[in-house]
């Protein structure tokens, strides 16, 4: 009985386990199988339906219940097919990094979830994700050539945004990424060795000399990684120490770059702003090493303004433009002027920088030159003073006395000068009201200042002309005050102050030789 029961149950054993293990291994796996094999075929279509439909058949394969390494599968090539449709519809990149995530979650990375991940952030303009990716896991994405080529792209565009933003260390950052990923490095504009130069130029202009400091070492620093002249960034680095900096050193770094600048070709575009630039900080270094002398030690000697002569040639050599070198020189020479001879020789060259292309341009020189003009030299003063000593002469309310000192006057310094141009007629007068006195004896005093001022202006404060005009003009201001009380006070006043005028044109050591 056992034997027969033992041979009726144990081939219904073996058929079911058979049945069971064939449900499991072959049944169920082809409700996943099936479909994704047939989506594989379809995996290489450039066509959106196919696509489609893998996508179709991959969530078919999906909700079959896979397991393991076959899901891990299946979920790889749904999030490419996603990523491939996102081609035709943007949306699908986002629904491929989701897939992807969830994958990587599970399984980790690898070197096909790696690159696929990097290229699916690139299409969705995750730069700063897809440049991380690539630093992270640069050892997955070796042996995908095409994944430097994407990392690039992205450090290149990462590198356009920070520049746009003004934000140079970030541009440079990205732009040297380029360069060490080998990839795209003729997209890099040229322009891109001197944007720490152009930071540093700007904080410069803005006033934030440590920020330029900082960008100008850092410009020397990449040029001399790349074997490059550092000309430039030393230039900028030395107008940052320029307004604490000893003359003299900074005068010997000048004299280094001139040399650097004589080394580079004559035809680059940069190397006669350098030199004109150089040349005129040169110019100036000079005048700070006159400042920076004792005091009472003097003027400068002649060999000083041979020197300044030398580097002010230098300036005008590099750009005969400029009008710089004769505004440096000019004015110098016009402070140191001891003479009419060297003033008028400083305004000589003052006005050679007003005719050039970047001439100078000052309102306060242009307007000191205009005065200079108008006051002439000490013949235009005689001249003026004989058109003033005409106008009281013609006067018909002096005395005959005064008229006879005026006539002296007169003949006096007619030898010495010509009226010119001047209009030498006779004003017309009329008797005026007191009122108008004051405003008579007040444009007196001005025409008197302005005949005498080329000769007392290089006359000390204590000098005894000086402090006799400035005595017979308040004796002016005075008998203009009481004119109430009789013409003559005020006319007396006028007199004498003409008298003294003559006297400072024409000292009286002169009358002395024409008696002799």
């Amino acid at each position: 009985m056992i034997t027969i029961l033992l041979a009726v149950v144990l081939p219904l054993l073996l058929l079911s386990s058979l049945a069971g293990a064939a449900y499991f291994l072959v049944v169920l796996p082809s409700r996943w199988r099936l479909p994704y094999e047939q989506s594989l075929v379809l995996l290489d279509s450039d066509d959106r339906d196919e696509l489609e439909r893998a996508d179709r058949l991959l969530g078919q394969a999906v909700n079959a219940g896979p397991r393991g390494r076959a899901l891990d599968r299946i979920r790889f090539a749904q999030a490419y097919v996603r990523a491939m449709l996102g081609r035709y519809e943007p949306a699908r990149y986002g629904a491929a990094a989701t897939v992807l995530d969830e994958l990587i979650d599970a399984e980790g990375r690898t070197e096909h979830t790696a690159y696929l991940e990097l290229w699916v952030q690139a299409r969705l303009e995750n730069h700063d994700r897809v440049t991380d990716l690539y630093a992270e896991h640069t050892a997955l994405l070796e042996t995908r050539p095409a994944s430097r080529r994407i990392a690039a792209i992205s450090h290149l565009q990462l590198a356009v945004g920070h520049w746009r933003r003004r934000e140079t260390d970030g541009a440079l950052h990205h732009f040297d990424r380029v360069r060490e990923l080998g990839e795209l490095t003729d997209r890099i504009p040229p322009e891109v060795n001197d944007l720490q130069l152009v930071k540093g130029v700007q904080s410069v202009f803005d006033g934030q000399t440590e920020e330029a400091r900082d960008a100008f070492t850092g410009a020397r620093g990449r040029a001399e990684e790349r074997g490059l002249p550092t000309t430039e960034a030393e230039l900028g680095i030395l107008v940052c120490d320029w307004a604490d900096g000893d003359p003299g050193e900074l005068g010997e770094r000048l004299d280094q770059l001139v040399r650097q600048v004589a080394e580079r070709p004559a035809d680059d575009p940069t190397t006669g702003l350098l030199r004109t630039g150089i040349a005129l900080l040169r110019l100036l270094a000079l005048v700070r090493e006159w400042l920076r002398k004792p005091a009472l030690s003097g003027a400068p000697w002649l060999t000083d303004f041979l020197e300044l002569e030398r580097r002010a040639a230098a300036v005008r050599e590099a750009d005969p433009e400029l009008g710089d070198a004769a505004l440096v020189e000019g004015m110098v020479r016009y402070y140191f002027a001891l003479s009419q001879p060297e003033r008028e020789q400083a305004l000589a060259v003052l006005d050679g920088g007003t005719n050039l292309a970047k001439g100078i341009q000052l309102p306060e020189v242009l307007d000191l030159m205009e005065r200079e003009r108008a006051l002439g030299g000490e013949g235009d003063a005689i001249s003026r003073y004989l058109v003033l000593v005409g106008e009281f002469l013609q006067d018909p309310d002096r005395s005959l006395e005064d008229q006879a000192q005026y006539r002296r006057l007169k003949a006096k310094f007619t030898r010495f000068g010509d009226p010119g141009d001047l209009d030498t007629s006779a004003v017309p007068r009329q008797r005026a009201p007191l009122d108008d006195f004051r405003r008579r004896s007040e444009a007196l005093r001005r025409r008197v200042e302005l005949i005498v001022y080329p000769r007392l202006r290089d006359l000390d404060e204590d000098d005894p002309s000086k402090l006799a005009l400035r005595a017979l003009l308040e004796e002016l201001e005075a008998a203009s005050q009481v004119y109430a009380d009789g013409a003559e006070v005020l006319h007396g006043a006028e007199r004498n102050l003409i008298t003294s005028t003559g006297e400072i044109l024409l000292p009286e050591e002169t009358d002395d030789q024409d008696r002799a």
